[in-house]
């Protein structure tokens, strides 16, 4: 046996380079047309953002400031990722300490993200789980902290001992005993060899935790909190006759240590059998009591046995002065919800019943009890004709009654503490070792005060988040921006700036979809801003909504200082939504101001082709051509009208370089295969056909392998 030892930026980040974007025509078939739109500079918030609570946080801070100012940008984004991991983290941290798993899981998720190389951020993320029940993902972490981080001795006995401690909640003893006998050979410290006792126990080990227990006094000495902590262990194994003799040990040495009556109590009651239990238990209450008159736990064993001996009105008063001095505890509202129905009082009963339920937010605790305020709410239901409901409190009750018959030995039957082991940890922590994570109950303090720390780091977290993602944007990193973002929305959705910043990344990205919604929240306060007015038109454009379009460039169209790309997309918009003589019109206004641009040309030819006009729209497809001769989609179009006019022999030709330029288009090919079929060369025919089938189904088949299922894990 071991021997035992006890953001302020302040600059814009400079711009993106100009970005030169595609758009699709949406006629016929798909085509790149070069839009040029200048994109400014995505800048930093500039706003005084305050303190973030001093020490190392307000440094990352100040350093990521002056880094982004001096324009070294690495090295201001590593700062900036450093300050949200830690203070992320830090925030966690105070969820946990409320009990609030819900909140706290996400931003430790967020925090390594930012930081996943961080061991600390990993090993607080592993004990909270722990802590609040999530007992797979406790796991799954110390095993991760145990497989990256072995240079660590004292961190990896910590995640040794959480990994063995989440194996014996799992009821896998064998293997928890290895993880804390490794914990113990690292670090022997208390709660290291303590855990291992009590793994021990959970193997009905008894020899085995006695010799480390003789160790651990002669290591720490003979104390009363060492006592209780040796009978907290043997409290929740099958030794409970030691746990009397240790918990007596404790009272003897200090008659007025917290919670030595109560536990001793407990025991007592939890042996059950024998009435002198019972008569010994009552007395150690009233000890209790007389040293703490405030404490609800002793009122709420008391009524539990006036409960048990039918002394009711005696019950309800004590039961009553527990929940006063503890409303935030389910186990009086059970017995007084059991009082109130063995003598009919059943609206009473339902109350109480449904605050135990409320209030219980371990379903395990104390042995699943709450499993008995499902039952004997489902019975009052019943007796109400509610079927339905009381069918769904029944089958909650089984539910929880099964997985008390699996529930390993971690708790004291009955009245047992479960809150922790204070006095294991006073004693680690006297003998100069870290505390472990000592879970609380529910308490609005903490609530409160880990509330004010997310009101007080909120508005440094969006910009830091803003300014990591223009940082991202500069190195051409926009999905990266865009998640960025999308972050400094959720702390800040009113920073000034943001959605200016989101929508450009995600346009200059090619996410258009999700450059829509930003840019249309920055037109709304910034309505003259007419490069942002016209990156969201051309947004739109791209994912089809033409309609959006023509109403975001309705008020600038016509304007001198308007892109001609922008007018494009206006005009191309107008024809998709049936307005064919208007967006001809303009298209050809356009075409007569910039002759230079093919696209235009090629649009030109459709909207004349769909209005029947197919010499001009030949005309118009010819110079697309010369001006673009590797086109595809303007040579498809060629012949495709040629076909149609019966100059099968002009339009061969111009099909034969769409399918060359385009060798994966089914539509080139199937084209193609019609007019070798009316020129009447069917070998030639069948070739395109089946080229053509052969897409199809490639097509088809990547649809539905995208579409199928994931596998069952």
């Amino acid at each position: 046996m071991a021997e035992w030892y006890d953001v302020k930026s302040t600059v814009d980040i400079p711009s993106i380079p100009g970005s030169i974007m595609a758009i699709r025509s949406k006629l016929r078939g798909i085509y790149p047309i070069l839009l040029l739109i200048s994109v400014t500079s995505l800048c930093g918030q500039s706003a005084d953002n305050g303190s973030v609570g001093g020490g190392s946080l307000q440094q990352h801070y100040n350093d990521a400031q002056e880094l982004q100012r001096i324009g070294k940008l690495s090295e201001a984004a590593e700062q900036y990722r450093a300050f949200l991991a830690h203070a992320l983290g830090e925030l966690a941290i105070g969820y946990s300490l409320a009990r609030d798993y819900i909140h706290a899981a996400p931003l430790f998720d967020e925090a390594l993200t930012l930081e996943p190389d961080s061991p600390s951020l990993l090993l607080d993320y592993a004990r909270t789980a722990l802590v609040l029940g999530d007992l797979a993902h406790a796991k799954t972490l110390a095993a991760e902290f145990i497989r990256k981080y072995p240079g660590d001795r004292e961190k990896l006995a910590q995640a040794h001992q959480l990994l063995g401690r989440t194996l014996l909640k799992l009821n896998r003893d064998q293997e928890a005993r290895k993880e804390l006998e490794a914990a113990v050979a690292l670090d022997p410290t208390f709660p290291n060899g303590y855990d291992l006792a009590v793994a021990c126990l959970d193997l009905d080990d008894e020899k085995c935790a006695e010799q480390i227990f003789k160790e651990l006094e002669a290591s720490f000495g003979d104390t009363p909190e060492i006592h209780m902590a040796f009978g907290r262990a043997y409290g929740d194994s099958d030794f409970q006759p030691r746990a009397v003799t240790e918990f007596r040990r404790a009272i003897e040495e200090n008659p007025r240590l917290p919670d030595a009556h109560y536990l001793l109590a407990a025991v007592l009651l939890a042996a059950g059998g024998d009435e002198s239990h019972v008569e010994s238990a009552e007395m150690e209450l009233e000890k209790e009591l007389t040293i703490f008159p405030r404490d609800p736990m002793s009122y709420t064993a008391l009524g539990r046995i006036a409960v048990t001996r039918n002394n009711y009105p005696e019950a309800e008063t004590y039961l009553k002065q527990a929940i006063l001095l503890g409303p935030q505890s389910p186990d009086a509202y059970l017995y007084l919800g059991q009082m109130y129905f063995n003598t009919s009082r059943f609206a009473d009963a339902k109350t109480a019943l449904r605050a135990c339920i409320r209030l219980t937010t371990d379903v395990s605790r104390n042995r699943y009890q709450v499993q008995k305020a499902h039952f004997l709410l489902g019975r009052i239901l019943m007796k109400e004709g509610q079927q339905d409901a009381a069918q769904a409190e029944m089958e909650i009750a089984r539910e929880l009654a099964n997985k008390t018959l699996a529930q390993d030995k971690s708790k004291l039957a009955g009245l047992m503490d479960t809150s922790g082991s204070q006095d294991v940890q006073a004693s680690a922590t006297e003998a100069g070792t870290a505390p472990t994570f000592v879970a609380t109950t529910t308490d609005p303090l903490a609530q409160r005060k880990v509330e004010a720390m997310r009101e007080q780091i909120r508005l440094p977290v969006a910009d830091s988040y803003n300014n990591l993602g223009a940082i991202a944007a500069t190195n051409d990193d926009y999905s990266r921006a865009i998640s960025y973002f999308e972050r400094a929305a959720v702390w800040n959705p009113s920073l000034e700036g943001l959605d200016y910043n989101w929508g450009r990344a995600a346009f200059a990205g090619s996410q258009f979809a999700d450059a829509i919604m930003p840019l249309s929240r920055y037109l709304k306060s910034h309505p003259d801003d007419v490069g942002a007015r016209s990156v969201l038109a051309i947004s739109q454009f791209m994912v089809d909504n033409y309609h959006g379009c023509i109403e975001t460039l309705q008020s600038v169209i016509g304007r001198n200082d308007l892109d001609a790309r922008v007018e494009y997309a206006y005009a191309e918009s107008m024809i998709r939504t049936g307005q064919f003589e208007s967006g001809t019109e303009q298209l050809g206004a356009l075409e007569k101001l910039h002759p230079e641009i093919p696209d235009v040309h090629r649009a030109l030819a459709e909207a004349l082709d769909q209005q029947g006009q197919q010499q001009r729209a030949l005309e118009e497809l010819r110079t697309a051509i010369q001006l673009s001769p590797r086109d595809a989609d303007s040579h498809y179009d060629l012949g495709r009208i040629d076909l149609e006019s019966g100059n099968t022999a002009a339009a061969i030709p111009e099909l034969e370089t769409a399918a060359r330029l385009s060798p994966n288009s089914e539509k080139f090919h199937q084209e193609l295969a019609d007019a070798y079929t009316a020129a009447h060369r069917p070998t030639d025919a069948q070739k395109e056909r089946e080229t053509s089938n052969m897409l199809r189904g490639r097509v088809q088949s990547d649809a539905s392998s995208r579409q199928a299922p994931a596998p069952a894990q």
